[in-house]
C-alpha cells in the first residue's frame, strides 16, 4: 500500500506545471483570463509640446520670477494680490504650465506689470530691420487668445506689429474674461461674419464684413461673435513696449 501512496506522489509531481494550473471540464481546459488591458494615455494621440512652446513658456516663467523678485514680493504676496494660488505661480515660474490669458493678466495686475515687461520681444540690434513674408496658407503660428482660435501671422519677437487672424466663436463676455486692456494700439478688420465689439464707456459695436475699427488698446475691450457660425477677423496690434533702433543719420521715425 505504501508503494502505491509513492507512486502516485511521484506521477502527481511528474506532471507539467500548465496542467496543475488549468482546470478540467469534460476533458476541456477552461479558458485563461486574459490580459488586463493597458490604460490609455489622457494625453490626444500624436500630439507633441513643440520646442517654440517650450522656450516661451520658460522664457516667461523666467521673467514672472525676475519681476517679483525685483518688486521683493514672496509667492504668498503676489499670490494675495493677484489672487492665484501660490502653487500655480510656482509652476509657471518653474516652466511647469502655459497660463491662460486670464490668469496671466491677473498675474500682471498682482506684480503691477504691462504685457512689454512679460512678453515683450527682443530689440533690434543696431542695424537690423525686421523683414517677414509668408505664402498663402503657409508660416504663421497658432495659439489661443481669450477662448478664440488664432494663427500670428509673423511671428517676429522684434516687430513692434503683432499681426493676428483671429476665429471668435465666444458670445458671453464671462467667456472671455471680461474686458481687458494693455499697452498699444489696435487695428481690427473684420473678414466674415458679424463682430460684437466691447469697449469700457461705449454702446456694444456691431461690425460687419468690410468694416473695422482703430483704437488704443489700454481702453478695455473684448471681441465677441454676433452669431453661433462664428467670426473672422483680422488684428494688429502695434506694441508700443518695442521702440524701433534707429540708425545713425536716418530721419525721425514716428
Amino acid at each position: 500500500m505504501k508503494a502505491n501512496v509513492a507512486a502516485k506522489a511521484d506521477a502527481a509531481a511528474s506532471r507539467p506545471a500548465r496542467s496543475r494550473a488549468l482546470k478540467s471540464v469534460g476533458g476541456k481546459a477552461a479558458p485563461t483570463r486574459p490580459a488586463a488591458k493597458a490604460k490609455k494615455s489622457k494625453e490626444p494621440a500624436g500630439w507633441r509640446r513643440t520646442e517654440g512652446d517650450h522656450s516661451m513658456t520658460q522664457e516667461l516663467g523666467v521673467r514672472v520670477r525676475a519681476v517679483r523678485e525685483a518688486r521683493g514680493l514672496s509667492l504668498a504676496q503676489l499670490s494675495e494680490k493677484s489672487g492665484i494660488p501660490g502653487a500655480t505661480l510656482s509652476r509657471i515660474e518653474n516652466s511647469k504650465m502655459s497660463p491662460t490669458f486670464g490668469v496671466l493678466a491677473r498675474v500682471m495686475m498682482g506684480l503691477e506689470v504691462d504685457w512689454g515687461d512679460l512678453v515683450g520681444p527682443r530689440h533690434l540690434v543696431p542695424g537690423e530691420r525686421v523683414m517677414s513674408f509668408a505664402d498663402a496658407g503657409k508660416g504663421g503660428r497658432s495659439t489661443k487668445i481669450r477662448e478664440s482660435s488664432a494663427t500670428v501671422l509673423h511671428p517676429v519677437e522684434s516687430a513692434r506689429s503683432l499681426p493676428l487672424l483671429v476665429d471668435v466663436h465666444a458670445r458671453d463676455m464671462a467667456d472671455v474674461g471680461g474686458l481687458i486692456g494693455h499697452r498699444g494700439e489696435e487695428f481690427c478688420y473684420v473678414l466674415s461674419g458679424t463682430l460684437v465689439l466691447h469697449m469700457e464707456g461705449q454702446p456694444p459695436r456691431i461690425m460687419k464684413a468690410g468694416a473695422s475699427a482703430l483704437f488704443d488698446s489700454s481702453t478695455p475691450h473684448a471681441y465677441l461673435s454676433g452669431s453661433a457660425a462664428g467670426t473672422k477677423i483680422l488684428i494688429v496690434v502695434n506694441r508700443g513696449f518695442a521702440a524701433p533702433v534707429q540708425a545713425a543719420g536716418d530721419p525721425t521715425i514716428p
